[in-house]
């Protein structure tokens, strides 16, 4: 244990072994002081305490920190504090600082300024910002931070209750910034544009794992608001009860074209414009893998609002969105969105409804599930629906309860239903929680794309060379070994009762080879042998396969083996 515990302590020190610690306030009695006697590389090590301080690294590529650096222990984040006293900004990087900057493990609070409450980043300034807390810090532009030409690593922090009076209550990235915003939560924070984020004037942060709930905008983007040619990627983000007048969860205007995928977007409310999702002049996202439920407006489009703009849906699920009229797709002039592998059902008051004056419009719409079928799009006259090949208007039997109420019901139209062909669609391997995208989800041995965001009994991808794929507490599945073998391995597998076993054998493209084992077993530890054979008892080739254990139909656990030769 004792070396176990130097060997921590080793890892955790290593980075200072060759630079100064300067401790405050014993060795300097405030952090500037640690700051200004500091060369690069050096450490400025922050007692716990709140200090009442406005301060500038000048170009020093330091690290300050609280005691959260050297012992990992999360309550130092929230008693070591830089107080602004609303005089200026609290941190400040504006002479071209590095990613070796760091400023890490601090409450920053009380900042107050034009640009960047509590951080200012400029002059291409790119330090790393991680495992802070943001709170009532207030601005023109950025009340928690703000980047211009400038992109900062933002990652691990919370934003709450930060304001600003125009763009960016958490952050504002302007004018070429592409930051990375990573592992963030924002919530409570409020702007006339971008409650939560906003992203302006060729700025294309990417935004990952960030959960922006909460938030509130006067006008565009209660959650985040991409502005004027900005790109973003925004994966894996829960976009949840925020509010503005147009966007209230994502607003994306001025010919901005970010990527959306992987994200929940929901519960979020607009008081005229895209309850979800609000496009804008010649701006034409790219969604995929994405949930879009239960927002509102209170003018058209509850789910999705488009005007003069053309996005492209790939397994997007719609649904319980609703708006004064058009509760999943609204389109106002000159709009053309393109859905594929899509489900829209159960908004009100219809699922798309087109503007009856202006230019025209078209959707196109391929292998999606649309409540009320193609009758049911209303197009005023003006414009065209490209109904093409793969449609349904079928119940598609969401399971209604639990941690993913839409995933699909096992008997669900959409499964296997979405495009046979996936090639040239760029999609991601993975559907909204990570599972594999492509899958036999109804065991007819052809794995085919499901429609909406949700792959029916997926397991979790995973690279190849990664050999676990999901464990289920309630089910324990083995290792095979020995692994890799020829052609005999055996499988061990455990389960708490008596229940029923089926153990098949997948190739790497989801297709079934192979059914070791379809009966009941009574609970605890058993094993079953493969002996590297499809079901017409023929040696299948060398590669990466699939084991996948299903309990009663239900509970599921799946692992990869390899056959070599």
């Amino acid at each position: 244990m004792k070396t176990i515990f130097f060997i921590l302590v080793f890892f955790l020190l290593s980075p200072f072994l060759y630079s100064t610690i300067i401790n405050v306030p014993a060795d300097q009695p405030t952090i500037q002081a640690g700051i200004d006697a500091s060369v690069n590389a050096d450490t400025v090590l922050v007692q716990p305490g709140t200090y009442v301080e406005n301060i500038n690294y000048n170009g020093k590529n330091i690290t300050v920190a609280s005691l959260f650096l050297t012992t990992q222990d999360t309550t130092y984040i929230s008693t070591t504090t830089i107080d602004g006293d609303s005089l200026d900004t609290v941190v400040i990087f504006e002479s071209g600082e590095d990613s070796t900057a760091i400023v890490t493990g601090f409450t920053i609070t009380n900042g107050y300024s034009e640009t960047g409450g509590g951080i200012y980043c400029y002059n291409n300034s790119n330090p790393t910002i991680e495992n802070c807390i943001f709170v009532a810090n207030s601005a023109t532009y950025g009340g928690g931070i703000y980047c211009c030409v400038a992109s900062p690593t933002i990652v691990n922090c919370i934003f709450n209750g930060n304001s600003a009076e125009e763009n960016g209550g958490g952050i504002c990235c302007f004018y070429g910034s592409v930051s990375l915003i990573e592992n963030c939560t924002f919530i409570g924070n409020s702007a006339m544009f971008g409650g939560g984020i906003k992203c302006w004037n060729n700025s294309s942060p990417t935004i990952k794992n960030c959960i922006l709930s909460n938030n509130g905008a006067d006008e565009y983007g209660g959650g985040i608001d991409c502005a004027y040619w900005c790109n973003s990627t925004i994966e894996y983000c829960t976009i949840s009860d925020n509010s503005s007048e147009l966007g209230a969860g994502i607003s994306i205007t001025h010919e901005s074209n970010p990527e959306i995928t992987n994200c929940t977007i929901s519960e979020n409310s607009a008081t005229a414009y895209g309850g979800g999702i609000y496009c804008y002049d010649y701006s034409n996202p790219i969604l995929e893998n994405v949930m879009v439920t239960n927002n509102t407006a209170g003018m058209p489009g509850g789910g999705i609002f488009c005007q003069n703009s053309s996005p492209s849906l790939t397994n997007v699920t719609i649904t319980g969105n609703s708006s004064a009229i058009g509760g999943a797709v609204y389109c106002r002039f000159d709009c053309h969105p393109l859905l594929i592998n899509s489900i829209l059902w159960t908004n009100s008051p219809q699922e798309i409804y087109f503007c009856e004056e202006g230019s025209t419009n078209s959707i196109t719409i391929s292998y999606s599930d649309v409540q009320g079928g193609e009758a049911g799009i209303v197009t005023n006259n003006n414009g065209t629906v490209n109904w093409l090949e793969g449609n349904i208007d079928e119940d598609p039997l969401f399971v209604g309860i639990g941690e993913h109420p839409y995933s699909l019901l096992g008997d669900s139209p959409c499964i296997d239903a979405g495009i046979p062909d996936t090639t040239g669609l760029n999609l991601p391997p993975w559907d909204i929680i990570g599972n594999h995208r492509i899958w036999d989800g109804d065991g007819n041995g052809s794995a085919i794309i499901d429609m909406g965001a949700y792959e029916y009994g997926a397991p979790p991808f995973v690279e190849i060379n990664n050999n676990v794929i999901v464990q289920n507490p309630v089910i324990q599945l083995n290792q095979n070994y020995p692994n890799p073998f020829n052609p005999i391995t055996t499988i061990e597998f455990s389960i708490q009762h008596d229940s029923e076993i089926n153990i098949s054998i997948f190739n790497i493209k989801g297709q079934k080879i192979k059914i070791l084992t379809h009966n009941e077993f009574i609970k605890g530890n058993h094993s079953i042998i493969w002996n590297g054979t499809d079901d017409n008892n023929k040696l299948v080739s060398s590669g990466v396969y699939l084991y996948k254990l299903n309990v009663n139909g239900k509970k599921e656990a799946a692992k990869k083996c390899l056959l070599l030769k």
